[in-house]
């Protein structure tokens, strides 16, 4: 047996793969075809095909069903019923606001004019006032002297009969005894008027009911008692029907004005709601057919555009370029939507027809050997594959690849090369196929169908389940882990040679190996051992090594799923980047 003791090999650097990627039974996430087609153990760990499907309905379907919103149930006003009233309120305030200053101003007007007529009158009559009283005190001090108080009335009454405005004038003693009067004698001539003090003022009164202004000018006649006083009643009539009359324009200004004003608003609000109801049609109507373009776009009208809007302004005409090249982004991007869900349905077919053709996830058993596989994939079709078949009643073929590359034509290629594998087996007898022909035989499958563009690794083995004889070969592939489980040894099964599919020239060899009983064979792709952790070290085949160690004593499908979890827990967090296949192989003859 010293052939299987050959020393463990690292493999190069790959990349990656999440912490999900073994799944147990009840995890599983392959799909099944509805026409009963076996379970796949090609295990997608990405969202299934559906998700990306049902994102593609749920951008096109709004537009195939032209389910679109109930527009006549957004209550609200117009946008130039909101102009027409915003600018007939605006055009009401501004007439308003100049209507009340206009009226002020005129009412100011008025009232600075009676103003200064009143104290105009009121300073002529103190002037005349003044003038008839000291023309009165000259001539009545010798009068008043000689107690001549006829002639003072004489004097008093000449002065109102030549003066229309002078209404009365009196004349007393200082002792406020009145001694003269232009009304003429009277009863009470020698009545005592207190309150009257000898000398110059203008007071306000009222006499025989019409207001009047009293002039005062003190009397000197040389009496030891003091001074006299005249007083005199000045009319102020005229002044009240000037401010009458002055009050009377007022009001028919006031008047004339708001009237005025009021045709100038009703004007105005007639001429701005023409020239609002003008504009806002060049505005609204182009917003109007955009958004009937809008509405065509969302019933699925991918050719609706909206044309050059003249005259509404620079924003609605930007607004219009802008939903042109919105609705031209939005037909490339169905269109892109549209190519992927095929490409994801075309992908998705292939997946199917990639699992149809990878054996199943359960174990089988063949005589002394059970054998049990899994294809983990990092994408939704993967490039990793692997095969078994029986030659005969004794050998069993057992192959494995890992296609260079990701995606749907590494997927192609997987596929193409299992079928060129079960091809290759069918080109002799049973008896003349050994390992070096079946992966000579892959090789120029995979040289033919890639054309050079891919490449594969791969190994194969013969193994003659009665005695425990193997026959291997491979390309560039990692060498399969053997451990013993009576003895505790873990080795190897080395082989060497260059990559499938580069030339239809390339040349592979083979060995050969004797199992012994208790070996447990596990073959890998590199996906496995290039895990990488949160610090970016590497899974490796030392800690393969010591997962088939610790869990060798579990079935083939067992120990297969716990190296997978152990891998899992390893590269927690991180993405899966590469396919992973595990193989296991248990050799356990009778005693």
């Amino acid at each position: 047996m010293s052939s299987t003791n050959t020393r463990l090999k690292s493999a190069p650097a790959s990349d990656e793969f999440p912490d999900d990627a073994a799944l147990p039974p009840s995890e599983r996430t392959g799909t099944q075809e509805a026409t009963g087609a076996r379970e796949s153990t090609a295990t997608r760990l990405t969202g299934p095909l559906g998700l990306a499907e049902g994102g593609t309905r749920t951008l096109i379907a709004p537009l195939e069903a032209g389910e679109l919103p109930n527009v006549a149930q957004i209550k609200g006003l117009r946008l130039d019923q909101i102009l027409l009233l915003t600018t007939g309120v605006l055009v009401v305030l501004i007439v308003g606001l100049l209507a009340a200053l206009s009226v002020a101003s005129t009412k100011s007007q008025f009232e600075e004019t009676a103003l200064v007529s009143k104290e105009r009158i009121q300073e002529q009559a103190r002037e005349l006032g003044q003038t008839v009283g000291q023309t009165i005190a000259l001539t009545s001090a010798t009068n008043l002297r000689d107690n001549n108080y006829a002639f003072l009335e004489e004097v008093a009454g000449s002065i109102v009969k030549t003066n229309p405005n002078i209404l009365r004038v009196q004349i007393f003693d200082p002792d406020g005894v009145r001694m003269a009067d232009s009304e003429g004698a009277s009863e009470d001539k020698e009545d005592v008027a207190p309150v009257r003090r000898a000398e110059r003022r203008l007071v306000s009164a009222f006499y025989r009911g019409q207001p009047i202004s009293e002039i005062q000018e003190p009397i000197d006649y040389g009496s030891s008692s003091g001074k006299g006083l005249v007083v005199i009643s000045y009319s102020l009539g005229g002044l009240q029907k000037q401010l009458a009359s002055l009050e009377q324009d007022k009001r028919a200004t006031v008047r004339a004005t708001t009237l005025r004003m009021l045709g100038l608003g009703l004007g105005f609000v007639v001429l701005a709601g023409v020239l609002v109801a003008y504009q806002s049609r060049r505005i609204t109507r182009p917003l109007g057919m955009l958004t009937g373009k809008v509405m065509q776009l969302a019933a699925g009208n991918l050719s609706a555009r909206a044309g050059t809007a003249q005259g509404a302004g620079r924003e609605v005409v930007t607004l219009g370029v802008v939903f042109n090249h919105m609705a031209e982004r939005i037909k490339v991007l169905l269109e892109d939507v549209r190519a992927k869900a095929q490409l994801e349905r075309e992908v998705s077919l292939a997946r199917t027809v990639q699992e149809t053709l990878l054996p199943g996830r359960e174990g089988v058993q063949v005589g002394p050997l059970r054998i049990a596989g899994l294809v983990v994939t990092a994408d939704a079709c993967g490039g990793d594959w692997w095969f078994r078949a029986a030659l005969d009643d004794r050998r069993i073929v057992i192959g494995i690849g890992d296609v260079t590359g990701h995606g749907l034509s590494t997927s192609l290629v997987a596929t193409s090369a299992t079928s060129g594998f079960a091809s290759a087996m069918t080109l002799r007898e049973p008896s003349q196929v050994n390992a070096q022909m079946l992966i000579t035989a892959l090789n120029v499958t995979l040289a033919n169908v890639g054309r050079g563009e891919h490449q594969m690794s791969s190994a194969l083995a013969v193994i003659d389940v009665s005695n425990g004889y193997i026959d291997y070969a491979a390309g560039a592939h990692p060498s399969p882990l053997v451990f013993n489980k009576r003895s505790g040894q873990i080795a190897s099964l080395p082989a060497r040679g260059p990559l499938l599919g580069a030339s239809v020239e390339s040349e592979f060899t083979s060995r050969q190996a004797q199992l012994r009983p208790g070996d447990v064979v596990v073959w890998y792709t590199d996906g496995l051992t290039e895990a990488r952790d949160n610090a970016g070290k590497l899974y490796g085949t030392q800690r393969l090594a010591a997962a088939v160690q610790a869990h060798a004593h579990l079935s083939a499908e067992a120990l297969r799923d716990a190296v997978l979890a152990d891998a899992r827990a390893f590269s927690a967090g991180q993405p899966q980047r590469d396919d992973i296949t595990v193989v296991v192989a248990e050799f356990s003859p009778a005693a």
